[in-house]
Order: structure tokens, then sequence, then C-alpha cells
């Protein structure tokens, strides 16, 4: 095993264990970094943690491996940044659409917790992993599947794969291929616009 992939594997286990402990100290479990302010899992939460543990473990093995100093000609990959910036994007517009859903008036969007429903009759939402794919207002709150954060999911899972496989055989930060950065752009727009109409 080269050096890139020794120190990659130990960067990518102490921020694991990091955010794992950043979940315990707010009293959610190992995973309750994934949670987010409503007490629900959030799939936005899931890429950005994933993204920085990734891409953050990959610039510290080839720091660490260089003997603490980068090549001169380091750069990380402007497809890369793009990703990151999607995934922030993406986050900033979920969290304001979210907030203008949580404002005065009947509530549509299931917290963890009591929830009305529009019949009147209360139910109770728990945190759980699967939240991360579900619709999370409405009636059929943590019912069905949303296909927009499905879709999304997928492919950040396939995108990881393609990062993780290429980091590996490279030993450096890849350069993503366009076409998978417009197809995640395209499945965050669709995730965001997904979040817009009120469901009953």
């Amino acid at each position: 095993m080269e050096r890139f992939h020794l120190w990659w594997f130990i960067s990518f286990l102490a921020l694991l264990l990091i955010a794992f402990g950043t979940g315990k100290a707010c009293k959610r479990g190992i995973l309750g970094i994934l949670i987010d302010g409503r007490g629900r899992y959030s799939l936005t939460h899931f890429q950005i943690v994933l993204w920085t543990i990734l891409i953050l473990s990959s610039v510290l093995a080839v720091l660490i491996s260089n003997g603490c100093q980068l090549p001169k000609d380091y750069a990380i990959p402007h497809e890369l940044l793009g990703l990151m910036g999607i995934s922030a994007g993406s986050a900033v517009l979920a969290t304001g659409v979210k907030a203008s859903k949580d404002g005065p008036g009947p509530p549509n969007v299931a917290k963890a917790g009591p929830f009305t429903l529009s019949n009147g009759t209360t139910t109770t939402i728990n945190p759980r992993l699967a939240q991360i794919w579900l619709v999370e207002e409405g009636d059929l709150a943590d019912q069905v599947v949303d296909v927009t954060k499905y879709q999304n999911f997928i492919f950040t899972l396939v995108t990881v794969f393609y990062f993780v496989a290429m980091t590996w055989q490279n030993g450096n930060l890849p350069k993503l291929p366009d076409g998978i950065v417009w197809l995640i752009g395209i499945s965050h727009a669709g995730y965001v616009g997904g979040k817009v109409p009120d469901k009953k």
C-alpha cells in the first residue's frame, strides 16, 4: 500500500470518528450529525458530511504523504469545487424553503415528535435513517419515498463510488467528468424544486 492510500485511510477514519463524536456530543447518537433542526435525518446533511470527509481526507493524504507540504502544482480540480458548491447551495436553498414552511400557520412539515395531519389527528414521527429519502411533509410524511430525494441520493452514491475508485487508482484527487457534475446539479435542482409545493 502506498503512502497516499495509507494516509487517506487514516485521515478518512479520523474525520469519520470526529463526525461520530459530534453527533454523540449533541446527544443524538453516532449519526446525530445527519439530523437537521427538525429532528429528522437529512439528505442535505448526509451529502455535505460525506463530501467533506472524502475530499478533506484526500487532501490531507496528499499533504502528509508529501512531507506535510502540497506539491507546487497541486490544485483541487474545479469539478470537485463545483460539486461542493452545488451541495452547499442546495443546502442553503433547501433550508430556506423549509424555513418558509415553518412560519406561522398550520404545520405542514413533519418535525420529529407529534405531528398534526390535515384531518386533525396526531401522529408521532421519530428520527430514522430512511428519512434521507422519504417524503417529509403532508399526511404521507415518513410513509412514502420522495423520488427527487431518492434520485439525488442514488446520483450521490454513484458519484462517490467514481470519486473513491479514481482517487484510489490515481493516488490523488481525480478530475470528474463534466457530465457527472451536470447530472448532480440537475438532480439537486429537482431535489430543491420538489420541496417548494405544499404537500397535503
